[in-house]
This record gives structure tokens, sequence and C-alpha cells, in this order.
């Protein structure tokens, strides 16, 4: 089994006092730096470490401020704890930011470029040029916040498959399926197939179910004009039901919304009276757990996505 770094900095401490080296762990860690570059490299090739990784890494944790020695027990990346403590240092956050937070939420801490910070009531990512697909940073946020590391993500109707290009990058397993492929990490796949695709192994599933405007386009015109707001929650809770299979229990489902900003009368002529109702509504009566709900906009202002989360009910 891998050890974590917090393990291997005990083991060079422990060793380090085996050699003779006496006093407070910082005294020591102290001591090992003001070695000469020889024995300094011996002592390293000893523990089985880089001379470099050892100097610049592993012992600077004896300097890290107990917010972060914390995490680092829990299993927080070293690289994040280093990162994290440059920013304390440069004034960027401040120990009351560090302190109380698990390593998932310290690692969002704060939001590097190009991506969202997951802290913040409304999400700002920069824009993309394809708008009917989800942003990547949006994508990256919703796979840190619910997923960890070497957990399944999977995307029905993953589209240009962005969901699965951040999951992977994370390090989690991902699986993307449509009907119409229009990226290399899609596969071509119906969503009724999911049920005997996975069973009980994702920790998040994403939802990008058709618009109101393209569902009333494709098929919903059949319906009378009174009876499409039902039709259309309907139509997304089949899809929320061919999902929940592929949940493990306490996973996570994020329903995908695009809704229209203003209303004009053919919309409401055409049975479109509603804003954001729908999807909570159908997440709701598909028996999931609403858990949260987040806004993300463009910085430009051009673009907005709307993300329901639900959790399988026990």
């Amino acid at each position: 089994m891998k050890r974590n770094a917090w393990e291997v900095y005990g083991e060079v401490l422990k060793t380090a006092r085996e050699l003779g080296l006496e006093g407070e762990e910082q005294e020591v860690a102290k001591a090992l730096l003001a070695w000469p570059k020889e024995r300094f490299r011996a002592f390293a090739a000893r523990v089985g470490l880089k001379a470099k990784y050892l100097r610049h890494d592993l012992l600077p944790i004896a300097l890290l401020p107990e917010p972060l020695r914390e995490a680092l027990q829990k299993g927080l990346p070293l690289r994040e704890a280093h990162r994290l403590h440059r920013l304390l240092k440069r004034g960027d956050l401040s120990l009351q930011d560090l302190t109380g937070k698990d390593p998932k939420a310290l690692m969002a801490l704060p939001a590097r470029p190009g991506e969202v910070d997951p802290r913040l009531p409304v999400w700002f990512f920069p824009p993309e040029p394809w708008e009917e697909a989800l942003p990547l940073a949006v994508a990256q946020a919703l796979v840190r916040l619910y997923t960890k590391e070497g957990e399944l993500v999977v995307d029905p109707m993953a589209g240009r498959g962005t969901v699965v290009e951040a999951a992977r990058a994370l390090g989690r397993r991902a699986w993307g399926g449509d009907i119409a492929p229009r990226g290399p990490l899609v596969e071509r796949a119906h969503i009724r197939d999911l049920p005997q695709r996975f069973r009980k192994e994702a920790a998040l599933v994403v939802l990008h179910p058709p618009t109101f405007s393209t569902w009333l386009r494709e098929e919903g015109y059949r319906e009378e004009a009174e009876e499409r707001y039902g039709e259309y929650i309907r139509h997304i809770s089949t899809f929320l039901d061919l999902c929940r299979p592929a949940l493990a229990p306490g996973g996570k489902l994020v329903l995908v919304a695009r809704p229209r900003r203003t209303l004009t009368r053919k919309d409401l002529e055409a049975g479109h009276d509603f804003f954001l109702a729908p999807w909570e509504r159908a997440l709701a009566e598909a028996d999931f757990h609403p858990l949260r709900y987040h806004l993300a906009v463009s910085q430009d202002g051009r673009q907005d996505w709307h993300l329901f989360v639900g959790e399988v009910r026990e």
C-alpha cells in the first residue's frame, strides 16, 4: 500500500532519532537540513528518498502551520500543502481559511486560474466556444466536490466528453456515452442501456437532458399545450430512473439545466410557462434526496448553467 507523505515524514524522523538526533520535531528537521551535502545525501539514500525531495518537500513539513499538518495526516497531498502554505505567506489566504477544513475543501482553495471557486454562491468560469457543452471548469469543480480519486464518474449524455475529460485528468475513472458522440472520449451508446452497463458503481452521474425547446421540437409538440409541463417532467424522470441503478449507495447525481431567461407570448402558448421548476420537481419525484444547487455563470455573463445535485436515497 502506498504511504502518504505524513507517514514517510514520521519514518524519516524516527530514523534520524535512531542515529542520535534529539529534540522536538522541528529541531530534528532543522538539524538534518543543516548537515553537509554528502552526509545529507547518504541519509536520503538510507531512507530510500531523493535528497532533493527530502530537503525541499518532506522535511519542510515541520514548518507548516498546524491546520495543514492535520490535513496531511488525513491524506492531503504534500504538493497541495506547500501550495497553500505559499498562498498563506503571500497573504492570499489566512489561517482561518485553512482551519477545520478537510483535504477536499482545502484543495479547492483558492480557485486556480481558469477554474471556478466552489466556495462561492455563484461559480464564474472562463467563456468557452462550445456553448452547448458543460464548461470544463464547471465539470472539474463538480468532480472535485463530489468524488474522490479512483471513483467512477458517468456521463450518459456526454456530447463532447467534457465531464469525462475532467474526471480522468483528476485521477477518476470515467465513462461517457451518447447517441451522437462529438468527442473521442465518448462511446456511442443509448442511456436506456445504462442500467445493464453499471450497477451501483458510480460515485457521480452527470445528466444533461434535452432542454424543453429541444424536447418540444422533437416530440413534445404532439402533446396539448396544457399537458406539456407535466410530460416534460416525466421525460426527465425517465432519464433519472435509468441513472439511479448505476449509482453506488450515497452516490450523487447532477442534473444540468439551461433554462430560458425570458418567456414570450409564443412560449406561453406552447406550454413553456416555467423556468427551473421542472428540473427540481423531476429530481424529487424520481426519489433523489435534494442535496445542493449550484449556479455557474461565464465571466462575460453570456452563459449560465444551473446544477441540481441529488443523492440516492437509502
